[in-house]
């Protein structure tokens, strides 16, 4: 493992690098299936783009960016991030990607969802850390309530995508309602 930060039991986070920002990752932001239900998919990624997000977040004060890498292979398949956090009112915004297709349905997405979540309320202090996801991203949405999430709010038509107007939830996820951190796991 490279520079481990938090450790679970498929994966591990770590900081997101410069090497981090090569072809693979790019190719994930430029793929119709992976970038589905992204806003960062919307436009097309250039190297130029993704090294001025990388320039832009690493650093900032009000973004926490993690790289979610295989423990089997130790590679980057992914990010995870809580921007912006809001240091008065102790909340977050979550997001994560699993850019590499390989590592789709195999609870990747639910252990680093877990693992930053433990992290933004055990280690960041924050009280409530809230997501935004398409209503027909079943997958997500199923992913999000078993680390604990709840539907607090439906957007309707709310997001363009395909032509067509969709319907977006909004979930949170208060401290006093998470308590079952992963096992294993190392904040």
């Amino acid at each position: 493992m490279k520079t481990p930060f938090i450790i679970g039991q498929q994966i591990y986070l770590r900081p997101l690098e410069p090497k981090d920002l090569n072809e693979t990752y790019l190719g994930w932001l430029n793929d119709p299936a992976v970038a589905q239900y992204l806003e960062s998919g919307i436009f097309p990624s250039t190297q130029s783009a993704l090294e001025n997000f990388y320039n832009r977040v690493v650093g900032a004060s009000d973004c926490a960016l993690l790289a979610i890498a295989s423990k089997e292979a130790d590679q980057h398949i992914g990010n995870v991030k809580l921007e912006p956090i809001d240091w008065v009112h102790r909340k977050a915004t979550f997001g994560i990607l699993v850019g590499d297709k390989q590592y789709w349905g195999k609870g990747v997405g639910v252990e680093a969802t877990r693992l930053m979540v433990e992290y933004g309320f055990s280690r960041l202090n924050l009280n409530r850390i809230e997501l935004g996801v398409y209503a027909e991203h079943q997958a997500a949405v199923r992913a999000y309530e078993r680390v604990g999430f709840r539907v607090e709010g439906r957007l309707r038509e709310n997001m363009f995508r395909d032509n067509a107007y969709r319907d977006s939830l909004l979930m949170g996820l208060l401290r006093s309602e998470y308590a079952c951190p992963i096992e294993g796991g190392s904040p």
